[in-house]
């Protein structure tokens, strides 16, 4: 009977711990939204992420072997604020098909961001195969994410 006490407090601080990890894992859940036209065609990438490491934002949308990843320092987030995609200090990976292309002409503007909470935007570019001569591509979209970190 003298491990009942002990027992209890111990019960007591599991479902406590467990409520708490089950609240933070509904609120890290993606949301948002994500477009993608590749040489014309509508390519549905599912929920996009976002989230915040060292200073750096990470959007990503993808969905099988098609979507696009971009990495911007938060510190040069504002809205209105254009990236030139061929030369800009940000990263923008985009993968269509299995093939990732790398731009030779385009831009991303980011349209809206709230600080840890909201990014939106869209870019549009053309670009070529990477390792493959003569492929191309013609690519938008556009994306607004819940930042989830």
């Amino acid at each position: 009977m003298k491990n009942t006490p002990r027992i209890l407090v111990l019960l007591v601080l599991t479902l406590f711990v467990s409520s708490c990890f089950k609240k933070l894992k509904e609120e890290i859940v993606p949301s948002g939204s994500a477009t993608l036209i590749a040489n014309g065609t509508n390519v549905n990438l599912g929920t996009p992420t976002a989230v915040t490491l060292l200073g750096v934002v990470t959007i990503e949308a993808n969905k099988d072997k098609s979507g696009y990843t971009i990495l911007l320092n938060k510190a040069d987030i504002k809205a209105g604020k254009i990236y030139d995609l061929k030369s800009s200090t940000g990263v923008f990976t985009f993968q269509h098909d299995g093939t990732f292309y790398s731009p030779s002409t385009g831009t991303l503007e980011i349209t809206k961001f709230t600080d840890n909470k909201l990014v939106e935007g869209k870019f549009s570019f053309d670009g070529n195969a990477i390792g493959t001569s003569g492929k191309k591509m013609t690519a938008s979209g556009t994306f607004s994410v819940n930042i989830i970190l």
